[in-house]
């Protein structure tokens, strides 16, 4: 059948559509193409003064294997997958398993295998590793010789020893985001209107999908969703509670010298403090962004503005004001943090 006439089947309940899409894309329906680009570094130092360094940064691209509707749909729900359970990785210290992907190190082992698996002609993503054949290895030994080869394996074992671990963790997540996604295409589907392009249909499946995923997870486990110059990830509240949110001090958020400000606008500060300490003290984790650690970088500016019933435009220009009047030195941002 045809992706549209899989569509109207669906609709129909003799088709079930949302679990073929979920196991496609749990599927190997995509190919890992590392791409590598060259990037400048600025640099400094007493003896050398200003220089410049160039090293490779190698990203992997997932294209499908078939240029079809249900493999383009199926990659969306993919890349769902891997955001969410992502954070697995964070058992892979990065300053040992990203290498030059991050800054310039002396060595770096991620550049050496990804440039030796590229000279034989493959490509492989480190979350991959573990799924290298014998075919490459001997094709590694053959092209460079021993010494090469074996220092390519030595590298390479690091990588591999952690990925069972990693995958126990990203198996648990994915069990837990899956049934979301059959859920919410199971909402989905039955509205799809079927004289639309494919195209039109595809784009309105997966941000249809997408967002009613996310606030059943959000629903299910205190998640809140963050999609940062356009990076997306996921924490829970569990997350956020062992990074001490709750240990919070309002004015580590505000980053203000009080001391610095006007009578008007120490009056705001301080309203404004004690609104933030109080959803603080409460774990009410919903007026506030975090990094992907866990620790809070910033609050919602229309939240406060309704608790202080102030206009959203008048909060903000207010707050502009106050910072650029408080214009916190070094000294005073570092005792802040400390705080």
């Amino acid at each position: 059948m045809r992706f549209v006439e899989k569509i109207k089947a669906h609709q129909e309940g003799r088709y079930d559509l949302a679990t073929e899409l979920v196991k496609l894309a749990l599927s190997n329906m995509v190919k890992t193409e590392m791409v590598c680009t060259e990037v400048v570094q600025a640099f400094y130092n007493e003896e050398r003064g200003h220089y410049t360094e160039i090293f490779n940064r190698w990203r992997p691209k997932y294209p499908v294997k078939k240029d079809v509707a249900e493999y383009h749909m199926a990659r969306n729900i993919k890349i769902w997958i891997s955001r969410f359970t992502k954070k697995a990785n964070g058992m892979r210290k990065k300053e040992k398993f990203e290498g030059t992907q991050l800054e310039i190190q002396d060595f770096d082992a991620l550049e050496f295998i990804y440039k030796i698996l590229a000279d034989v002609g493959h490509e492989f993503y480190k979350d991959d590793f573990d799924k290298i054949p014998q075919s490459v290895y001997r094709a590694i030994e053959s092209k460079f010789g021993w010494d090469i080869y074996d220092d390519f394996r030595s590298e390479l074992r690091e990588f591999q020893n952690i990925l069972p671990a990693i995958n126990r963790v990203k198996k648990k997540l994915e069990d837990q985001y899956t049934p979301l996604i059959i859920e919410s295409l199971n909402e989905v589907l039955p509205k799809v209107d079927l004289t639309r392009t494919e195209e039109e249909i595809i784009g309105f499946i997966a941000i249809s999908t997408k967002r009613k995923v996310d606030r059943k997870l959000t629903k299910l486990l205190g998640t809140k969703v963050h999609n940062i110059k356009g990076e997306k990830y996921y924490l829970t509240k569990d997350e956020i509670r062992k990074s001490k949110f709750i240990k919070t001090a309002a004015e580590s958020i505000l980053k203000i010298d009080e001391n610095k400000l006007t009578t008007n606008q120490y009056s705001f500060y301080h309203s404004l403090k004690s609104k933030i300490q109080k959803e603080i003290n409460e774990f009410n984790i919903e007026p506030f962004t975090f990094n992907e650690n866990g620790y809070v970088i910033g609050f919602n500016k229309r939240y406060f503005a309704k608790q202080m019933d102030i206009k959203e435009s008048a909060f903000k220009n207010k707050l502009a004001r106050m910072k650029k009047k408080s214009a916190l030195n070094d000294e005073n941002k570092a005792i802040i943090k400390q705080q």
